[in-house]
Formats: structure tokens, C-alpha cells, sequence
């Protein structure tokens, strides 16, 4: 299961970053706590080089917001994690045979507070990304098809919705209706990606790429309908006063895979860069209060560690939290 996720950050080893950012002297050996830590705290996947590789953990945050030295370690193991309210999803894999041939299943399961099992849903592809709904009703996860890369040509993506309460499936984006100034729109090369849930848990933002150009779109999961707002945005992130969106902004020639981060404010529609960030980063990023976000990048030997950075661009990126992945903030 894992090893597909850790040829992913390795493979990102192969586009190369420069740093600009302040590493501060943080530990990377890790103590352990016998019970999980009271909120807020941060659900990640670790990385680290020991018996808690591919496992689930969690690290408690401070009133700045700064994570602790202790984690609790789950019994989840999963490509990508995420948590909100009472529920949480794990997206999956696993390598077996069948017929005698090498096959991979992939699925999402739905836990609770315990970290235990309520729903398993299977998925059609490799873990992409994932988000749960502020209520932990409802969660939206994509996965690739064809390719492992967003820079890759004739990459395919499916991003479905899926009920956490009754455990049924919901669509994915492809059976939404799409509209553009007014007019319903479809095209056979259509991928979504990146959804981000609103307060109310219906408005959700995400990416709907097509003809070689990245949207952002805003929907409702209810009405089963969404709308291309602007195009150059990707793996959308909307802020916990729902009031901004961070989002990957693609530089240069599209092969590369160039991506820095930016900042869209949904009153203005104002839009740019965050600069004090200048590394690729291939992730959605999660949103630690207000003012900051934190993420992991494309490559170099930074892959898998998480970063935070303030969204005014104030203050260089800092090392937040080593050997890293799949960052959750549960408030």
C-alpha cells in the first residue's frame, strides 16, 4: 500500500527546488503518547524511518499553533488521511494477485473518533487527495486513473463524493452539472480535482482541468451542479473564515510541473502569488488558522516534510513538522 505512495515523493526527488526557507532546530525523534491529544492537534501520515512509517498519527497544537514533540501513533495506515468533527477517511491500497497476475485495489475507509472502521468504499485509482466536510457528513476523494502526476499529458482524475453517515456513494464531479456564464458546458477530457468544503458543508470549491487549461469551479453537492469561476487555479484550499482560497498557481511551460502557491480573495477576486514561497509544491494545502498554511513539496530532500507559511507572504517558509504527509488540522 505504501510503497506506491513512497515512489510518489521519491519520484518528485527528480524536479529539482531551490530554498529560500528557515529550517528552525526541530526534534525528529518522536515520543509517544498512550492516548490521543486533546484538540486542537494536527492527523498526518508519517514518513519517518521507523515503526511508525505509513502509520497515522498525531501531534497536539499549541495556542500558536505549533506542533508538540509527542505524537499519538494509530493503527491506520493509509496513502492519504483526512479528518473533520467526529469522522475521518483513509484512502488505501493494496498489491495482490489475481488470475496469477499482479493486481492493485484501491478503497476508501471511514473511521471514527476511535479510529475505527465504519464504511469502506472502493475507489478506481491511485490516492490523490481527500477532504471531509466541516460536519463530517460528507467526504470528496481523487484518484488517478491513468498517470501519477498532474504533469503528466493524457493524465485522467475522478473525484468522488461519498456519504460518511450512510456509507453510500454520491457521484463523482463528472456527473455534476457543469455550467460557464450561464450555459451548461462538457467535454470529453474533463478531470476534477482538489475539493475544498465550505462552513455549510454543500459549497464546495475544486479544479476542473480541460484543453490544457486548470479552473477553479464552485459547486453545491446538493444540487448536484457546479461553475467555472476563473481559470489558473489548482488543488484549491479555502480558508476556515471561508473568506480566502490558497491555491497552486502553474509557472511556465505546463510539462514542467511548476507550481507556487497563491492567495484569492473571494470578496475582491483578487489574486497573487504568496512569493516568500518559491519551491514547487504538489499539494493541497491545509489551512493552520488564518494566517497560515502548511503543505509538503514536489521534490528535493524536503519531499516529505511539511511546511508552514504565512498567506501574507511575510515571512519565509519554515520547517513545521519533519518526516510528514497529509496534513489535517482537527480544531
Amino acid at each position: 500500500m505504501w510503497g506506491r505512495v513512497a515512489l510518489g515523493l521519491l519520484a518528485g526527488l527528480l524536479i529539482g527546488c531551490s530554498s529560500g526557507a528557515s529550517t528552525p532546530n526541530v526534534i525528529h525523534s518522536r515520543s509517544r503518547l498512550s492516548a490521543p491529544p486533546p484538540r486542537p492537534f494536527m492527523m498526518f501520515v508519517s514518513v519517518a524511518s521507523d515503526d511508525t512509517f505509513s502509520r497515522v498519527a498525531l501531534v497536539r497544537l499549541d495556542d500558536r499553533g505549533s506542533p508538540g514533540r509527542e505524537i499519538f501513533v494509530t493503527n491506520l495506515r493509509c496513502d492519504r488521511v483526512y479528518f473533520t468533527a467526529t469522522r475521518g477517511i483513509c484512502l488505501a491500497s493494496t498489491n495482490d494477485t489475481e488470475d496469477g497476475k499482479p493486481h492493485t485495489s484501491w478503497w476508501a475507509e471511514a473511521f471514527d473518533a476511535r479510529f475505527e472502521r465504519t464504511h469502506r468504499f472502493p475507489l478506481s485509482g491511485f490516492p490523490s487527495r481527500v477532504r471531509v466536510s466541516p460536519d463530517g457528513r460528507l467526504a470528496a476523494a481523487t484518484v488517478f486513473e491513468h498517470g501519477h502526476s498532474y504533469a503528466e499529458n493524457g493524465f485522467s482524475t475522478r473525484t468522488t463524493f461519498l456519504d460518511l453517515e450512510s456509507g453510500s456513494l454520491l457521484g463523482d464531479l463528472e456527473q455534476f452539472e457543469t455550467r460557464r456564464d450561464g450555459a451548461v458546458v462538457k467535454a470529453r477530457d474533463y478531470n476534477f480535482w482538489g475539493v475544498t468544503f465550505s462552513k455549510d458543508s454543500d459549497r464546495f470549491f475544486a479544479t476542473l482541468d480541460t484543453a490544457g487549461t486548470s479552473y477553479l469551479i464552485e459547486g453545491s453537492v446538493n444540487a448536484r451542479a457546479a461553475t467555472i469561476l476563473r481559470p489558473g487555479a489548482e488543488c484549491p484550499s479555502l480558508s476556515p473564515d471561508n473568506t480566502r482560497i490558497v491555491f497552486k498557481k502553474r509557472l511556465g511551460n505546463r510539462s514542467r510541473g511548476w507550481w507556487q502557491p497563491a492567495l484569492l480573495d473571494l470578496s475582491t477576486h483578487d489574486e497573487h502569488l504568496i512569493a516568500s514561497e518559491t519551491r514547487s509544491l504538489d499539494d493541497q494545502v491545509e489551512w493552520l488558522d488564518n494566517d497560515r498554511v502548511v503543505y509538503h513539496l514536489t521534490g528535493g530532500t524536503t519531499a516529505a516534510d511539511l511546511w508552514s507559511l504565512r498567506v501574507d507572504g511575510s515571512k519565509a517558509p519554515e520547517l513545521f513538522l519533519p518526516s510528514a504527509y497529509s496534513p489535517a488540522v482537527v480544531r
